[in-house]
Formats: structure tokens, sequence, C-alpha cells
């Protein structure tokens, strides 16, 4: 009976550290993604403080969760898909302290750039031309 019980035990931690963030997660993950650039876009150009701060919020929290691969599941190195990850949070960063300055320009070009890491990104993930 204890073999059992101790089998049962030892097939439910397996079971529980085999999930792993799967293509689904991560589809997930860059729908909040777009939802939060949308948000900090419509902040902008509707001069809503809260709002852009909500969508960068939104933004980082999503950008946190996606988890890079192995380099064996992929056609590029990790480091370039962590290099953009930090990208992206550190230019969120940035529009946050721009908004709270009152300096709408430069939280527009830090968006653009996110929007810019998103795009090469994209490029080389899915390989657009």
């Amino acid at each position: 009976m204890k073999k059992i019980v101790t089998s049962m035990m030892v097939m439910s931690v397996l079971s529980m550290s085999l999930y792993g963030y799967s293509q689904e997660d991560r589809l997930k993950d860059m729908q909040v993604m777009e939802a939060a650039m949308a948000q900090i876009q419509k902040g902008i150009l509707s001069n809503n403080d809260t709002m852009v701060v909500e969508g960068v919020d939104n933004l980082k929290k999503a950008t946190s969760n996606v988890e890079v691969a192995p380099k064996w599941k992929m056609d590029y190195s990790p480091s370039y898909a962590k290099q953009q990850t930090e990208n992206i949070l550190t230019y969120a960063d940035k529009i946050k302290s721009s908004i709270a300055e009152d300096h709408k320009h430069s939280a527009s070009k830090s968006y653009t750039k996110i929007l810019n890491e998103c795009i090469s990104c994209h490029n080389k993930l899915r390989r657009w031309k």
C-alpha cells in the first residue's frame, strides 16, 4: 500500500513539473502586449496620462511573463529574445517617466521604439518579409 501511495505522489509531482510555457501561453501574452500597446497609443493621442500608465503596466507585466524557448527549439539565439524583452521594458519605463514629466513627444518616441522592437522580433521569429 505504501508503494502505491508513494508512486501516486511521485506521479502527481512529476505531472505538475512537466507544465511548461506553451505556444498558447505565448500567444495569449502577445495579445495582451498588443492590447497594452493600443492602450498606450490611445492614451497618448487622447492626452490621458492614466491610460498610458495603465497600458505601460500591462505591457510590462505581459512582457515579463513571456518565456524564452530553449536554444534547441529556436532558429535564433535566446540572448536575442532576452535583449528584445529588456529593451521593451526599458522603453516602457521611459514612457512612464516621460508622461510623469509631461513630455508627450518623448513618450511617443519611446512608444515607437517599442513598436520597432516588436516588429524586428516578429521579422526574425516569424520570418516576415
